[in-house]
């Protein structure tokens, strides 16, 4: 019975495995499909390629984002920027040391652009304490947040909050936030299987 049991477990893992690259062509497929606006107007997004985050010491923001598990992919801090990434952006003067992160290299993955500014210099937050300003949140939808719990407050990674789990119609297995060295809260969320966004038609409305 157990040789049995064990051969139906490898069975089954092998036909896992081949499902796996038949998957990933599905997936690869649906990516270039053109979308219906796109054979109409000859132009598509394909993915959220980056977004900024601005430090004030750009060796210590690095540092904390690598403790996270961001990994670095391109270390642009000595970088001098040509005059055009000014007008890029609509600026007079535009220098910065920079690096480009992410949590995987693939090619969609979003990536993390830290910049610590030089020209213009970054400005100065707002003299409010945290519980009373409008927060920047960056969500990582994340695998066992306990266990990330764990690992990261035994690297010095302090927490608002250990993992909750407040309502549970909300698909959410547990979530907790920190702060990065220049305030911004970075949440580490954890769904339920299939669960993509929390749920929210249970809740009250506004009239």
């Amino acid at each position: 019975m157990a040789k049995k049991k064990s051969a139906s477990r490898k069975r089954g893992a092998a036909n896992r495995n081949r499902k796996r690259p038949e998957r990933a062509k599905l997936a690869e497929a649906a990516r270039r499909e053109p979308k219906a606006n796109e054979a109409q107007t000859g132009w598509g997004i394909e993915s959220i390629f980056h977004f900024t985050v601005n430090a004030t010491n750009f060796e210590r923001s690095l540092a904390f984002y690598q403790a996270i598990g961001f990994q670095l992919l391109r270390d642009n801090r000595d970088v001098i920027w040509p005059d055009y990434v000014a007008g890029n952006f609509g600026m007079t003067k535009a220098q910065g040391r920079g690096a480009l992160l992410a949590i995987d290299a693939g090619p969609l993955h979003t990536r993390l652009d830290l910049i610590e500014w030089l020209e213009p210099a970054y400005d100065v937050p707002p003299d409010k304490p945290w519980s009373e300003r409008v927060p920047r949140i960056l969500a990582l939808r994340t695998r066992n947040v306990r266990a990330a719990y764990a690992d990261l407050s035994a690297k010095g990674i302090e927490f608002v909050t250990p993992p909750r789990s407040m309502d549970p119609n909300s698909g959410i297995v547990g979530v907790m936030l920190c702060r990065d060295p220049d305030g911004l809260l970075v949440e580490f969320i954890e769904y339920e299987p299939g669960v993509l966004g929390s749920k929210v038609t249970h809740l009250a409305k506004r009239a």
